[in-house]
């Protein structure tokens, strides 16, 4: 299929962010359209919400407290929820403690896969749940939002387009095809003009030999969903970096990479459509892009801290030191975890909720 469409192609290359689409996107054979198991122990790689439940109670009095104390809907948009675990705990644990905003609270899910659909739909047997294939169809029940937006680990799977500087001239990284039929990186000059767009407005002059990349349809998410966004709150979990932090000579190749197994794979050509493709996000677009629609940037920080700051410690239990397969050390070891978990970062944004 990749093939396919590389030797159909006018320069027999594709763009990474088309490879990308194809190979975690597509109908029949993308990853994310395989009905398997991706994350856990029998996937490819960990989330919070697969360590233990405590991530999704913690945020669960987080949340609750945001839609009980500010002027806006008891709404949640939760984006690529996944297997339903989250949703399953977090919405179990609100109705522990405030049943009032259980009853009124409604949980929409945009979920493209229908195997997590049915995951979903498994594990939550709830009146507050419904769930939406995309955002467009979500948009056109719900022209406005007014509520809260969360995404986990969403943002750091979109499609990217990869550059590189090589002698003074911008490069494209695109994927093409040796003569073994084998998927190899090819460099083509950069003439698209909305990556320079793109490069002026939120990105900033790499060095020479630095590998960067360019989420543009990324980009145009935050750009569809911040403008959605007529008050409230968005809540933005993913591993990404600074526009200082990308300058660092740890990153000049860049950061797309594959996960299988549980294996980081650094060559993202290999076992396509049987791993997860992912990069981290430039985390100051994100910050940029809410700015134009009003939207204040009210706090970054690594989500072990963010968790500690709101009561993760009250989750650990006494446990006898002499079982350590017990409920209560599985808890606690989950809650140490959880606590120095500052590969991913917490980014809130707020609009007219006071």
């Amino acid at each position: 299929m990749i093939m396919s469409e590389i030797r159909q192609s006018d320069d027999n290359a594709i763009t990474y962010e088309r490879y990308m689409s194809l190979a975690l996107y597509h109908e029949r054979y993308g990853y994310y359209r395989l009905d398997k198991e991706k994350v856990g122990r029998n996937g490819d790689f960990y989330t919070s919400t697969t360590v233990h439940d405590i991530f999704a109670r913690v945020m669960a009095n987080v949340i609750s407290k945001d839609l009980s104390n500010m002027l806006m809907e008891p709404i949640i948009v939760d984006v690529g929820s996944g297997d339903g675990r989250f949703i399953q705990s977090f919405l179990k644990e609100v109705k522990n403690i405030d049943p009032l905003l259980y009853n009124k609270l409604t949980y929409y899910v945009i979920e493209s896969s229908p195997y997590h659909q049915k995951l979903i739909r498994e594990r939550v047997n709830s009146a507050n749940i419904r769930i939406f294939s995309s955002l467009t169809i979500l948009q056109e029940e719900m022209p406005r939002l007014n509520g809260l937006l969360f995404s986990n680990e969403l943002l750091d799977a979109f499609p990217v387009r990869v550059l590189e500087k090589y002698d003074g001239e911008l490069l494209e990284v695109c994927v093409g095809l040796d003569d073994e039929d084998k998927l190899i990186e090819v460099y083509k000059p950069c003439t698209d003009l909305g990556i320079g767009t793109w490069m002026k407005q939120y990105g900033y002059p790499i060095s020479h030999n630095q590998r960067f990349e360019v989420p543009l349809k990324m980009t145009e998410w935050l750009h569809r969903t911040c403008e959605w966004l007529s008050s409230g709150k968005i809540y933005t979990i993913d591993y990404g970096y600074t526009d200082e932090e990308w300058k660092e000579p740890a990153r000049r190749r860049g950061s797309l990479r594959g996960y299988h197994n549980h294996q980081l794979i650094t060559d993202s050509l290999l076992n396509p459509g049987q791993m997860d493709l992912t990069t981290h996000i430039p985390i100051d677009t994100v910050r940029k892009v809410g700015e134009q629609y009003g939207i204040n940037w009210l706090s970054c920080e690594p989500q072990g801290t963010f968790l500690l700051k709101h009561g993760l410690w009250n989750y650990l239990k006494k446990s006898n030191p002499d079982d350590p397969f017990s409920l209560e050390q599985k808890q606690n070891r989950a809650v140490r975890w959880l606590s120095e978990s500052n590969q991913f970062h917490v980014m809130v944004q707020e609009k007219n909720t006071h």
